[in-house]
Protein backbone atom coordinates (compact mmCIF):
# COMPACT_ATOMS: atom_id res chain seq x y z
CA UNK A 1 0.00 0.00 0.00
CA UNK A 2 1.08 3.45 -1.26
CA UNK A 3 0.83 5.77 1.55
CA UNK A 4 1.59 9.69 1.08
CA UNK A 5 2.40 12.26 3.68
CA UNK A 6 0.78 15.86 3.45
CA UNK A 7 2.77 18.33 5.44
CA UNK A 8 1.49 21.96 6.69
CA UNK A 9 4.52 23.92 7.17
CA UNK A 10 4.03 26.57 10.16
CA UNK A 11 4.30 29.69 8.70
CA UNK A 12 5.69 31.11 12.50
CA UNK A 13 9.76 31.70 12.92
CA UNK A 14 11.82 29.32 14.95
CA UNK A 15 11.89 25.34 14.51
CA UNK A 16 8.34 23.94 15.20
CA UNK A 17 6.37 20.70 15.04
CA UNK A 18 4.79 20.38 11.43
CA UNK A 19 1.33 18.94 11.33
CA UNK A 20 1.17 15.76 8.75
CA UNK A 21 -1.86 14.32 8.17
CA UNK A 22 -1.70 10.25 6.39
CA UNK A 23 -3.69 8.79 3.89
CA UNK A 24 -3.63 6.20 1.36
CA UNK A 25 -3.11 7.15 -2.18
CA UNK A 26 -4.39 3.49 -3.15
CA UNK A 27 -7.14 3.48 -1.31
CA UNK A 28 -8.07 6.97 -2.64
CA UNK A 29 -7.40 5.97 -6.48
CA UNK A 30 -9.78 2.97 -6.05
CA UNK A 31 -12.38 5.15 -4.20
CA UNK A 32 -12.22 7.39 -7.15
CA UNK A 33 -12.07 4.31 -9.89
CA UNK A 34 -15.36 2.73 -8.00
CA UNK A 35 -16.69 5.70 -7.36
CA UNK A 36 -17.09 6.59 -11.15
CA UNK A 37 -18.25 3.07 -11.69
CA UNK A 38 -20.74 3.32 -10.25
CA UNK A 39 -22.25 6.32 -11.25
CA UNK A 40 -21.66 5.17 -15.01
CA UNK A 41 -24.18 2.05 -14.07
CA UNK A 42 -26.53 3.84 -12.28
CA UNK A 43 -26.62 6.22 -14.98
CA UNK A 44 -26.68 3.00 -17.26
CA UNK A 45 -29.41 1.38 -15.58
CA UNK A 46 -31.37 4.61 -16.07
CA UNK A 47 -31.19 5.19 -19.00
CA UNK A 48 -32.01 1.81 -19.80
CA UNK A 49 -35.31 2.19 -17.68
CA UNK A 50 -35.78 5.04 -19.54
CA UNK A 51 -35.41 3.40 -22.65
CA UNK A 52 -37.18 0.21 -22.39
CA UNK A 53 -39.99 2.06 -20.32
CA UNK A 54 -40.78 4.45 -23.69
CA UNK A 55 -40.23 1.25 -26.11
CA UNK A 56 -42.33 -0.66 -23.65
CA UNK A 57 -45.25 2.36 -23.81
CA UNK A 58 -45.32 2.77 -27.73
CA UNK A 59 -45.15 -1.18 -28.06
CA UNK A 60 -48.35 -1.60 -25.65
CA UNK A 61 -50.09 1.81 -27.41
CA UNK A 62 -49.49 0.05 -30.56
CA UNK A 63 -51.16 -3.50 -29.22
CA UNK A 64 -53.70 -1.40 -27.40
CA UNK A 65 -55.38 0.39 -30.38
CA UNK A 66 -55.22 -2.97 -32.37
CA UNK A 67 -57.46 -4.44 -29.85
CA UNK A 68 -59.58 -0.68 -30.23
CA UNK A 69 -59.64 -1.91 -34.05
CA UNK A 70 -60.44 -5.00 -33.41
CA UNK A 71 -63.69 -4.48 -31.17
CA UNK A 72 -64.63 -2.00 -33.52
CA UNK A 73 -64.63 -4.57 -36.24
CA UNK A 74 -67.22 -6.96 -33.90
CA UNK A 75 -69.81 -4.01 -34.35
CA UNK A 76 -72.13 -5.29 -37.16
CA UNK A 77 -75.39 -4.36 -38.59
CA UNK A 78 -78.24 -6.87 -37.73
CA UNK A 79 -79.43 -8.63 -41.91
CA UNK A 80 -82.72 -8.13 -41.75
CA UNK A 81 -84.37 -4.71 -42.15
CA UNK A 82 -84.35 -2.49 -39.86
CA UNK A 83 -80.35 -2.58 -39.81
CA UNK A 84 -79.48 -2.28 -36.52
CA UNK A 85 -76.23 -2.44 -34.59
CA UNK A 86 -74.99 -5.17 -32.32
CA UNK A 87 -71.75 -6.52 -30.87
CA UNK A 88 -70.37 -9.23 -30.65
CA UNK A 89 -67.76 -9.67 -27.44
CA UNK A 90 -67.32 -13.33 -27.41
CA UNK A 91 -65.15 -12.60 -30.17
CA UNK A 92 -62.80 -10.02 -28.48
CA UNK A 93 -58.73 -10.74 -27.76
CA UNK A 94 -58.17 -12.07 -25.05
CA UNK A 95 -56.66 -9.18 -22.15
CA UNK A 96 -53.10 -9.31 -22.04
CA UNK A 97 -53.49 -9.97 -18.06
CA UNK A 98 -55.95 -12.53 -17.00
CA UNK A 99 -56.25 -11.49 -13.58
CA UNK A 100 -57.72 -7.92 -14.91
CA UNK A 101 -60.14 -8.09 -17.56
CA UNK A 102 -59.94 -5.60 -20.65
CA UNK A 103 -62.50 -3.15 -20.19
CA UNK A 104 -64.52 -1.31 -23.11
CA UNK A 105 -67.53 0.60 -24.02
CA UNK A 106 -69.34 1.80 -27.27
CA UNK A 107 -71.48 4.95 -27.79
CA UNK A 108 -74.02 5.73 -30.93
CA UNK A 109 -73.41 9.17 -32.45
CA UNK A 110 -76.22 10.71 -30.53
CA UNK A 111 -74.79 9.30 -27.06
CA UNK A 112 -76.54 5.81 -26.88
CA UNK A 113 -74.73 3.08 -25.07
CA UNK A 114 -74.43 0.82 -27.72
CA UNK A 115 -72.23 -2.08 -25.64
CA UNK A 116 -69.73 -2.26 -22.43
CA UNK A 117 -67.71 -4.48 -20.85
CA UNK A 118 -68.89 -6.22 -17.25
CA UNK A 119 -66.85 -3.61 -15.43
CA UNK A 120 -66.68 -0.76 -16.93
CA UNK A 121 -69.19 0.73 -14.17
CA UNK A 122 -65.81 1.36 -11.73
CA UNK A 123 -64.20 2.76 -14.68
CA UNK A 124 -64.01 6.77 -13.59
CA UNK A 125 -66.51 8.62 -15.73
CA UNK A 126 -64.12 11.30 -16.55
CA UNK A 127 -62.28 8.98 -18.90
CA UNK A 128 -65.41 8.74 -21.24
CA UNK A 129 -66.41 12.68 -21.03
CA UNK A 130 -62.25 13.68 -21.92
CA UNK A 131 -61.13 14.47 -25.33
CA UNK A 132 -57.17 13.03 -24.95
CA UNK A 133 -56.79 10.10 -27.05
CA UNK A 134 -54.76 8.17 -24.63
CA UNK A 135 -55.38 8.06 -20.80
CA UNK A 136 -54.21 6.25 -17.00
CA UNK A 137 -55.86 5.91 -14.34
CA UNK A 138 -56.76 2.92 -11.74
CA UNK A 139 -58.88 0.04 -11.49
CA UNK A 140 -59.69 -2.15 -8.28
CA UNK A 141 -56.13 -1.12 -7.51
CA UNK A 142 -54.37 -2.14 -10.74
CA UNK A 143 -52.90 0.57 -13.08
CA UNK A 144 -55.00 0.31 -16.70
CA UNK A 145 -54.29 2.49 -19.86
CA UNK A 146 -57.70 3.45 -22.32
CA UNK A 147 -57.03 4.80 -25.93
CA UNK A 148 -60.81 6.40 -27.22
CA UNK A 149 -61.71 6.62 -30.59
CA UNK A 150 -63.97 9.09 -31.09
CA UNK A 151 -66.56 9.26 -34.17
CA UNK A 152 -64.96 6.60 -36.21
CA UNK A 153 -67.34 4.86 -38.73
CA UNK A 154 -68.19 2.01 -38.53
CA UNK A 155 -66.23 -0.94 -40.72
CA UNK A 156 -69.14 -3.05 -41.29
CA UNK A 157 -70.82 -1.40 -44.71
CA UNK A 158 -72.78 -3.76 -45.78
CA UNK A 159 -76.05 -2.73 -43.94
CA UNK A 160 -75.93 0.78 -45.34
CA UNK A 161 -74.81 -0.02 -48.61
CA UNK A 162 -78.48 -0.66 -50.56
CA UNK A 163 -79.63 2.53 -48.57
CA UNK A 164 -76.60 4.69 -49.96
CA UNK A 165 -76.40 5.96 -46.97
CA UNK A 166 -72.69 6.59 -45.06
CA UNK A 167 -71.61 4.66 -42.15
CA UNK A 168 -72.67 5.21 -38.41
CA UNK A 169 -70.07 7.23 -36.32
CA UNK A 170 -69.18 5.71 -32.98
CA UNK A 171 -67.20 6.66 -29.96
CA UNK A 172 -65.10 3.57 -28.66
CA UNK A 173 -62.75 3.27 -25.55
CA UNK A 174 -60.80 0.31 -24.88
CA UNK A 175 -58.75 -0.45 -21.84
CA UNK A 176 -55.79 -2.78 -21.03
CA UNK A 177 -54.46 -3.54 -17.73
CA UNK A 178 -50.42 -2.13 -17.22
CA UNK A 179 -49.42 -4.66 -14.79
CA UNK A 180 -47.62 -6.95 -17.54
CA UNK A 181 -45.94 -4.19 -18.98
CA UNK A 182 -44.47 -2.89 -15.36
CA UNK A 183 -43.64 -5.93 -14.63
CA UNK A 184 -41.70 -6.79 -17.80
CA UNK A 185 -39.98 -2.81 -17.17
CA UNK A 186 -39.03 -4.30 -13.49
CA UNK A 187 -37.37 -7.05 -15.11
CA UNK A 188 -36.05 -5.48 -17.18
CA UNK A 189 -34.33 -2.97 -15.14
CA UNK A 190 -33.42 -5.73 -12.77
CA UNK A 191 -31.53 -7.38 -15.35
CA UNK A 192 -29.94 -4.33 -16.37
CA UNK A 193 -29.19 -3.81 -12.44
CA UNK A 194 -27.46 -7.30 -12.06
CA UNK A 195 -25.76 -7.17 -15.35
CA UNK A 196 -24.31 -3.52 -14.08
CA UNK A 197 -23.33 -4.75 -11.15
CA UNK A 198 -21.72 -8.14 -12.36
CA UNK A 199 -19.92 -5.85 -14.11
CA UNK A 200 -18.71 -3.57 -11.47
CA UNK A 201 -17.31 -5.96 -9.22
CA UNK A 202 -15.18 -7.17 -12.66
CA UNK A 203 -14.04 -3.96 -13.73
CA UNK A 204 -13.75 -2.82 -9.98
CA UNK A 205 -11.23 -5.96 -9.27
CA UNK A 206 -9.69 -5.26 -12.03
CA UNK A 207 -8.76 -1.56 -11.12
CA UNK A 208 -7.71 -2.89 -8.26
CA UNK A 209 -5.15 -4.70 -9.63
CA UNK A 210 -4.46 -2.38 -12.36
CA UNK A 211 -3.88 0.26 -9.35
CA UNK A 212 -1.68 -1.72 -7.39
CA UNK A 213 0.24 -3.06 -10.79
CA UNK A 214 0.16 1.21 -11.77
CA UNK A 215 2.27 1.95 -8.54
CA UNK A 216 4.40 -0.62 -7.82
CA UNK A 217 7.18 1.68 -9.06
CA UNK A 218 5.99 4.03 -7.09
CA UNK A 219 7.07 1.23 -4.03
CA UNK A 220 10.09 0.66 -5.71
CA UNK A 221 11.13 4.12 -5.42
CA UNK A 222 9.95 4.56 -2.07
CA UNK A 223 12.10 1.42 -1.22
CA UNK A 224 15.01 2.61 -2.94
CA UNK A 225 14.92 6.07 -1.05
CA UNK A 226 14.51 4.64 2.26
CA UNK A 227 18.26 2.49 1.88
CA UNK A 228 19.66 5.99 0.69
CA UNK A 229 21.82 7.05 4.23
CA UNK A 230 25.29 9.38 4.51
CA UNK A 231 26.83 6.03 3.88
CA UNK A 232 24.88 4.75 0.87
CA UNK A 233 24.21 7.61 -1.95
CA UNK A 234 23.10 4.78 -4.19
CA UNK A 235 19.73 5.48 -5.92
CA UNK A 236 18.85 2.65 -8.72
CA UNK A 237 15.48 3.94 -10.66
CA UNK A 238 13.75 1.30 -12.66
CA UNK A 239 14.45 0.91 -16.33
CA UNK A 240 12.90 3.68 -18.28
CA UNK A 241 10.98 1.00 -20.23
CA UNK A 242 9.17 0.48 -16.80
CA UNK A 243 8.88 3.55 -15.60
CA UNK A 244 5.48 5.66 -15.98
CA UNK A 245 5.71 8.69 -17.69
CA UNK A 246 4.52 10.28 -15.04
CA UNK A 247 6.78 8.92 -12.52
CA UNK A 248 10.22 10.36 -14.77
CA UNK A 249 10.07 13.89 -13.20
CA UNK A 250 10.08 12.50 -9.91
CA UNK A 251 12.82 10.58 -10.47
CA UNK A 252 14.53 13.02 -11.94
CA UNK A 253 13.97 15.51 -8.70
CA UNK A 254 15.36 12.35 -6.60
CA UNK A 255 18.77 12.12 -8.51
CA UNK A 256 18.50 15.93 -8.58
CA UNK A 257 18.22 16.80 -4.93
CA UNK A 258 20.57 13.45 -3.74
CA UNK A 259 23.69 15.27 -6.08
CA UNK A 260 23.12 18.35 -4.62
CA UNK A 261 22.78 17.11 -0.86
CA UNK A 262 25.97 14.49 -1.95
CA UNK A 263 27.70 17.33 -2.86
CA UNK A 264 26.78 19.55 0.37
CA UNK A 265 27.88 16.82 2.56
CA UNK A 266 31.26 16.46 0.78
CA UNK A 267 31.62 20.32 1.12
CA UNK A 268 30.59 20.17 4.42
CA UNK A 269 33.53 17.61 5.16
CA UNK A 270 35.47 19.35 3.18
CA UNK A 271 35.52 22.64 4.94
CA UNK A 272 35.53 20.44 8.12
CA UNK A 273 38.55 19.24 7.68
CA UNK A 274 39.89 22.38 6.05
CA UNK A 275 39.05 24.48 8.97
CA UNK A 276 40.52 21.92 11.43
CA UNK A 277 43.99 21.96 8.97
CA UNK A 278 44.03 25.53 9.25
CA UNK A 279 43.31 25.97 12.52
CA UNK A 280 46.12 23.39 13.50
CA UNK A 281 48.37 25.03 11.25
CA UNK A 282 47.95 28.78 12.46
CA UNK A 283 47.96 26.78 16.57
CA UNK A 284 51.18 24.78 15.82
CA UNK A 285 53.01 28.30 14.67
CA UNK A 286 51.85 29.76 17.82
CA UNK A 287 52.92 26.59 19.65
CA UNK A 288 55.83 26.47 18.08
CA UNK A 289 57.54 29.73 18.73
CA UNK A 290 56.16 30.16 22.28
CA UNK A 291 58.23 26.62 22.35
CA UNK A 292 61.64 28.06 20.92
CA UNK A 293 61.16 30.91 23.15
CA UNK A 294 61.71 28.86 26.09
CA UNK A 295 63.71 26.36 24.81
CA UNK A 296 67.08 28.45 25.77
CA UNK A 297 67.36 32.16 27.42
CA UNK A 298 67.50 34.94 24.93
CA UNK A 299 68.33 38.58 24.54
CA UNK A 300 65.37 41.38 25.05
CA UNK A 301 65.92 42.18 21.08
CA UNK A 302 65.20 38.09 20.40
CA UNK A 303 62.15 37.85 22.76
CA UNK A 304 60.54 41.28 21.04
CA UNK A 305 61.18 40.07 17.66
CA UNK A 306 59.71 36.61 18.28
CA UNK A 307 56.81 38.24 20.34
CA UNK A 308 55.87 40.45 16.98
CA UNK A 309 56.15 37.08 14.71
CA UNK A 310 53.42 35.92 17.25
CA UNK A 311 51.56 38.49 16.91
CA UNK A 312 51.25 38.25 13.15
CA UNK A 313 50.65 34.77 13.88
CA UNK A 314 47.70 35.40 16.60
CA UNK A 315 46.79 38.21 13.80
CA UNK A 316 46.01 35.76 11.18
CA UNK A 317 44.57 33.16 13.29
CA UNK A 318 41.89 35.83 14.28
CA UNK A 319 41.48 37.02 10.56
CA UNK A 320 40.48 33.20 9.73
CA UNK A 321 38.17 32.80 12.38
CA UNK A 322 36.91 36.24 11.74
CA UNK A 323 36.44 35.11 7.94
CA UNK A 324 35.06 31.55 8.96
CA UNK A 325 32.27 33.20 11.41
CA UNK A 326 31.45 36.04 8.64
CA UNK A 327 30.54 33.35 6.27
CA UNK A 328 28.82 31.13 8.24
CA UNK A 329 27.15 34.01 9.48
CA UNK A 330 25.71 35.06 5.96
CA UNK A 331 24.65 31.10 4.92
CA UNK A 332 22.95 31.01 8.14
CA UNK A 333 20.98 33.92 7.53
CA UNK A 334 20.27 32.62 3.35
CA UNK A 335 18.98 29.38 5.08
CA UNK A 336 16.81 30.70 7.64
CA UNK A 337 15.20 32.62 4.97
CA UNK A 338 15.99 36.08 6.64
CA UNK A 339 16.09 38.96 4.20
CA UNK A 340 18.81 41.33 4.38
CA UNK A 341 17.70 44.77 5.01
CA UNK A 342 20.06 47.30 3.07
CA UNK A 343 20.17 51.09 2.81
CA UNK A 344 20.56 53.05 -0.46
CA UNK A 345 24.54 52.72 -1.41
CA UNK A 346 26.33 54.93 -3.73
CA UNK A 347 28.59 52.03 -4.87
CA UNK A 348 31.52 53.59 -5.99
CA UNK A 349 32.57 55.25 -2.63
CA UNK A 350 32.89 51.58 -1.67
CA UNK A 351 34.96 50.83 -4.44
CA UNK A 352 37.08 54.00 -4.04
CA UNK A 353 37.36 52.81 -0.13
CA UNK A 354 38.38 48.88 -0.72
CA UNK A 355 41.02 50.48 -3.41
CA UNK A 356 42.22 52.55 -0.79
CA UNK A 357 43.06 49.39 2.19
CA UNK A 358 44.93 47.47 -1.20
CA UNK A 359 46.51 50.72 -2.33
CA UNK A 360 49.53 49.81 0.08
CA UNK A 361 49.69 45.94 -0.82
CA UNK A 362 49.40 46.92 -4.33
CA UNK A 363 52.61 49.31 -3.87
CA UNK A 364 54.61 46.67 -2.30
CA UNK A 365 54.37 44.85 -5.43
CA UNK A 366 54.43 47.77 -7.92
CA UNK A 367 51.31 46.59 -8.90
CA UNK A 368 49.26 50.11 -10.83
CA UNK A 369 45.72 50.32 -9.81
CA UNK A 370 43.04 51.70 -12.31
CA UNK A 371 39.34 52.98 -11.20
CA UNK A 372 36.62 53.27 -14.38
CA UNK A 373 33.16 54.27 -12.70
CA UNK A 374 30.19 56.47 -14.02
CA UNK A 375 29.70 59.48 -11.91
CA UNK A 376 27.49 57.79 -9.11
CA UNK A 377 25.83 54.36 -8.90
CA UNK A 378 23.24 53.71 -6.42
CA UNK A 379 22.33 49.99 -4.92
CA UNK A 380 20.29 48.63 -2.08
CA UNK A 381 22.96 46.81 -0.49
CA UNK A 382 24.99 47.76 3.20
CA UNK A 383 27.90 49.62 2.25
CA UNK A 384 30.12 47.26 4.52
CA UNK A 385 29.38 44.39 2.69
CA UNK A 386 30.02 45.82 -0.93
CA UNK A 387 33.51 47.04 0.57
CA UNK A 388 34.37 43.79 1.68
CA UNK A 389 33.56 42.05 -2.06
CA UNK A 390 35.96 44.40 -3.75
CA UNK A 391 38.45 44.23 -0.82
CA UNK A 392 38.35 40.24 -1.48
CA UNK A 393 38.54 40.61 -5.25
CA UNK A 394 41.30 42.87 -5.18
CA UNK A 395 43.41 40.98 -2.51
CA UNK A 396 43.30 38.23 -5.61
CA UNK A 397 44.04 40.35 -8.32
CA UNK A 398 47.04 41.60 -6.56
CA UNK A 399 48.16 38.51 -5.43
CA UNK A 400 48.19 36.61 -8.47
CA UNK A 401 49.44 39.33 -11.00
CA UNK A 402 52.98 39.64 -11.66
CA UNK A 403 54.96 42.82 -10.33
CA UNK A 404 54.48 46.13 -12.35
CA UNK A 405 51.07 44.88 -14.05
CA UNK A 406 48.00 46.28 -13.48
CA UNK A 407 44.60 45.41 -12.19
CA UNK A 408 41.39 47.41 -12.99
CA UNK A 409 38.30 48.02 -11.15
CA UNK A 410 35.54 49.14 -13.95
CA UNK A 411 31.75 49.82 -12.66
CA UNK A 412 29.21 49.79 -15.57
CA UNK A 413 25.89 50.40 -15.92
CA UNK A 414 24.46 48.98 -18.53
CA UNK A 415 20.88 51.02 -18.47
CA UNK A 416 18.94 48.12 -16.97
CA UNK A 417 18.24 46.76 -13.70
CA UNK A 418 21.49 45.02 -12.71
CA UNK A 419 24.90 46.84 -12.71
CA UNK A 420 28.09 45.01 -13.31
CA UNK A 421 31.26 45.50 -11.01
CA UNK A 422 34.72 43.51 -12.49
CA UNK A 423 38.12 43.50 -11.29
CA UNK A 424 40.97 42.22 -14.17
CA UNK A 425 44.31 41.23 -13.22
CA UNK A 426 47.08 40.25 -15.47
CA UNK A 427 47.96 36.78 -13.73
CA UNK A 428 48.47 33.28 -15.48
CA UNK A 429 44.44 32.60 -15.58
CA UNK A 430 42.62 29.99 -13.54
CA UNK A 431 42.76 26.47 -15.16
CA UNK A 432 39.63 25.36 -16.49
CA UNK A 433 39.37 22.65 -14.27
CA UNK A 434 39.31 25.19 -11.44
CA UNK A 435 36.88 27.28 -12.79
CA UNK A 436 34.05 25.13 -11.56
CA UNK A 437 35.86 25.35 -7.63
CA UNK A 438 36.71 28.61 -7.44
CA UNK A 439 34.28 29.81 -4.95
CA UNK A 440 34.03 26.92 -2.66
CA UNK A 441 35.19 27.43 1.11
CA UNK A 442 38.94 26.53 1.75
CA UNK A 443 38.99 26.21 -2.01
CA UNK A 444 43.05 26.99 -3.83
CA UNK A 445 44.02 26.64 -7.02
CA UNK A 446 47.68 26.12 -5.54
CA UNK A 447 47.86 25.18 -2.16
CA UNK A 448 51.43 25.26 -1.90
CA UNK A 449 51.68 29.16 -2.38
CA UNK A 450 48.78 29.74 0.77
CA UNK A 451 51.42 30.99 3.01
CA UNK A 452 53.33 32.41 0.59
CA UNK A 453 50.02 35.05 -0.52
CA UNK A 454 48.18 34.77 3.20
CA UNK A 455 45.03 33.41 1.59
CA UNK A 456 42.66 30.91 3.24
CA UNK A 457 40.67 30.09 0.28
CA UNK A 458 37.35 31.99 2.30
CA UNK A 459 37.54 34.87 -0.14
CA UNK A 460 35.81 34.55 -2.91
CA UNK A 461 33.57 32.11 -1.17
CA UNK A 462 32.43 34.99 1.20
CA UNK A 463 32.11 37.09 -1.83
CA UNK A 464 29.74 34.74 -3.52
CA UNK A 465 27.56 33.96 -0.33
CA UNK A 466 27.48 38.21 -0.18
CA UNK A 467 26.26 38.75 -3.84
CA UNK A 468 23.98 35.65 -3.63
CA UNK A 469 22.36 37.13 -0.42
CA UNK A 470 21.50 40.42 -2.87
CA UNK A 471 20.66 38.95 -5.51
CA UNK A 472 23.14 38.39 -7.86
CA UNK A 473 25.54 36.73 -9.66
CA UNK A 474 29.45 36.16 -9.82
CA UNK A 475 31.66 34.79 -12.12
CA UNK A 476 34.93 34.58 -13.00
CA UNK A 477 36.13 34.34 -16.57
CA UNK A 478 39.59 33.62 -18.06
CA UNK A 479 40.27 36.85 -20.86
CA UNK A 480 42.26 35.55 -23.90
CA UNK A 481 46.19 35.71 -23.60
CA UNK A 482 46.55 36.48 -20.04
CA UNK A 483 44.20 37.79 -17.22
CA UNK A 484 41.23 36.83 -15.21
CA UNK A 485 38.31 38.86 -15.17
CA UNK A 486 35.89 38.70 -12.04
CA UNK A 487 32.35 39.69 -13.01
CA UNK A 488 29.85 40.89 -10.41
CA UNK A 489 26.46 41.91 -11.35
CA UNK A 490 23.88 43.23 -8.70
CA UNK A 491 20.31 45.04 -8.84
CA UNK A 492 20.32 48.76 -9.17
CA UNK A 493 17.90 50.77 -7.28
CA UNK A 494 15.18 51.15 -8.96
CA UNK A 495 13.59 54.84 -9.40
Amino acid sequence: MVRALLVYPDSGRGARKNTMKSFSLTRRIIAIVVTCQLLLAVGLILVAVIYGRSELKGAFDATLEGKAMSALALLQYTEPKPHVLLFDSTLLPPPSDPAHQDQYAIWSSDGQLIARSSGWESVPPALAQGDQRYADFTLAGAPYRAVSLRNVSVLDKEGVEDNGKSPAKVTLIYASSLVGNHLRLTQLAALVGATSILLLLVTSAFAVWSVRRGLAPLRELAAQANTISVRNWNFSAPPGDSLATELSPFVHAIEAVLARLKESFRQQRDFTNDAAHELKTSVAIVKSTLQSLLHRPRTQQEYETELEDLLEDCARLEDLLGRMLRLARIEQLAENGVPLKPATTELTSTCEAALSRIRMVAEERNIVLEFESPPAVYLLADPEDLELIWLNLLENAVQYSPEGSTVTLRVRQNGGAMVEVSVVDSGPGIPPAELPHIFERFHRGDPSRARSTGGFGLGLAICKALVDAYSGTIEAVNLPGQGTQMRVQLPAESN
